[in-house]
């Protein structure tokens, strides 16, 4: 072969091999250090990004040093539960008999097995299948929720809310450890407002002095607060108007959910004219050999609820799976010290620091955790070398520009890369964490600002552009728009002129016209002959 054939096929190959070079290139640490800096305010940025490919890093800003993660924390939680629990696994709400079914029994249980899921029209179709059953008298009730211990997790007396997202957690809850209120106005003037608790519970006080008054306008202040042994107050205060349609609906926290859970099941087999001699908030003594199954309530599978708590980020379903992981690996009744054990027996083996790691809590609600940006990246590494459970676990996650807290953000054909990802937000944290997917790449980052001043959009924002500046060399292409597509914009920005322009139309017809002033005649004045 000649010397000028060979160099000729060298340069054809290298032409060849050209696009795949600049694909594979990999962006600059200077760009990605200055979008981090450009961040309102300058707070303290936290960064680490691996190829999973290779283990290299590509880039990594304070690292190893501590920081608030916010519900990043999730990742830990829901990582060390797909690890430890099946994921076809589900878990059941037990109604439970001592001895043969009878008029009268002596013993009936409902046993709480952790599922967060439970609405009170679920609980109601248990209550119904015992009234079904032809049960009229029961001895002692007894109200299991011993898997899970009954203190409030770590961290969530740092704000006293009562606000639904800091919600109680037990193995057994219903409408995920909140309650429904409704304020209508009532049939005459002066009179108290009428409140209505969904679901009804003898766990719930009401304290109302809210009126109805005149018209449609109203002034309400509903809010929750801790009663005597375990019950909630309901307080409700201002005025409504008595020409309000709809009632004013809010969702609040209960102080207890085991309890308010119990007192709802017991008011709904009561309200079915059950007799209840005695009720127990506890695990029946000597276990449960004399007990049969009467009936159960199924959840959706482990993999559907991870989904919901990591895609929409919610706070209970995090601590319920905390709660399950310390029961599941160290015995029940599950608490969070358990919990944060059982985490550490998880990951043997991903090289995290956990010296630099404290996970009060599942959910990463307020101050209780702290992590570094490295030991969030070694868990993201450590599951994408677990295989189909890695795999599965992955999914979970929200998706950039298609579900969960990403929907609205990181588009693939904008960032350049599929994003499954885990945000977190405080009043002063935005994080960032997950895998963006390209064609040719596959990193794992953890982004994180902490000490902010200003609204976390902001700094979204920069995460955002540093996602797609990390990207940029890679795979995926923006496609830009056909001549179909174009169309397609012109017609519809068309289209909306023309309805406007309708509208305005038909606003002018449906004018009455000005009215017109007759003229009057003018007075002719007569001159005297």
């Amino acid at each position: 072969m000649s010397y000028r054939l060979l160099h000729t096929l060298l340069a054809l190959s290298l032409l060849v091999a050209m696009p795949y070079a600049v694909q594979a290139a990999r962006p600059s640490p200077k760009r990605l250090a200055k979008i981090l800096r450009s961040a309102p305010g300058r707070p303290p940025a936290f960064a680490k990004v691996i190829d999973l490919k290779t283990s290299k890093v590509i880039f990594e800003l304070n690292a190893s040093k501590k920081l608030t993660p916010a519900s990043v924390s999730k990742m830990f939680t829901t990582a060390a539960a797909a690890l430890r629990i099946p994921m076809k696994r589900r878990l059941y709400t037990d109604v439970l008999i001592a001895g043969k079914k009878a008029k009268a029994v002596k013993e009936l249980v409902i046993r709480g097995g952790g599922d967060m899921s439970l609405s009170h029209q679920q609980l109601r179709g248990l209550a119904n299948k015992v009234v079904k059953s032809g049960i009229r008298r029961i001895g002692t009730l007894w109200i299991d929720s011993t898997l899970f211990d009954r203190k409030l997790p770590r961290g969530f007396n740092e704000k006293r809310t009562d606000s639904s997202y800091r919600a109680p957690v037990d193995a057994l809850n219903v409408d995920k450890g909140t309650i429904g209120i409704a304020v209508r106005p009532a049939g005459k003037l002066g009179r108290l407002a009428l409140v209505t608790i969904n679901p009804p519970s003898d766990a719930i006080v009401i304290d109302n002095t809210a009126k109805t008054v005149k018209g449609k306008r109203s002034a309400l202040v509903v809010r929750t607060k801790a009663a005597a042994k375990g019950k909630t107050t309901v307080i409700v205060r201002g005025k409504i108007g008595i020409k309000r349609r709809r009632p004013a609906a809010v969702r609040k926290r209960v102080e207890s959910a085991a309890l308010h859970a119990g007192h709802a099941f017991k008011e709904m087999l009561q309200g079915n004219k059950i007799r209840i001699k005695k009720v127990r908030w506890r695990a029946p003594k000597g276990g449960y050999k004399r007990f049969k199954r009467l009936a159960r309530h199924t959840s959706p599978s482990v993999r559907e609820l991870m989904t919901f708590c990591n895609q929409f980020s919610h706070n209970g379903y995090a601590e319920s799976f905390f709660k399950l992981v310390g029961a599941e690996v160290k015995g029940a009744p599950g608490s969070c010290k358990k919990a944060e054990a059982a985490i550490h027996i998880a990951f043997k083996g991903s090289k995290i620091d956990w010296k630099k790691v404290r996970l009060g809590n599942g959910s990463g609600l307020y101050h209780a955790n702290d992590v570094t940006a490295d030991a969030v990246v070694k868990l993201l590494a450590f599951m994408h070398n677990k295989g189909p459970i890695g795999q599965a676990w992955r999914r979970t996650l929200a998706i950039g520009g298609v579900k969960g807290t990403l929907r609205r953000r990181l588009r693939a054909s904008v960032v350049g890369a599929k994003v499954y990802g885990k945000t977190g937000t405080l009043n002063d944290v935005t994080a960032l964490a997950g895998y963006a997917i390209g064609k040719r790449q596959k990193y794992a980052f953890a982004l994180f600002f902490n000490g902010l001043k200003r609204p976390a959009y902001l700094y979204r924002r920069v995460h955002d552009r540093f996602l797609q500046a990390l990207m940029s060399p890679g795979s995926i292409k923006v496609k830009a728009k056909t001549r179909k597509q174009k169309k397609a914009k012109t017609k519809t920005r068309l289209r909306k002129t023309h309805r406007a322009k309708r509208k305005a139309k038909l606003r002018k017809k449906r004018r009455p016209p000005p009215k017109s002033r007759k003229k009057r005649p003018k007075k002719v004045h007569s001159k005297a002959s």
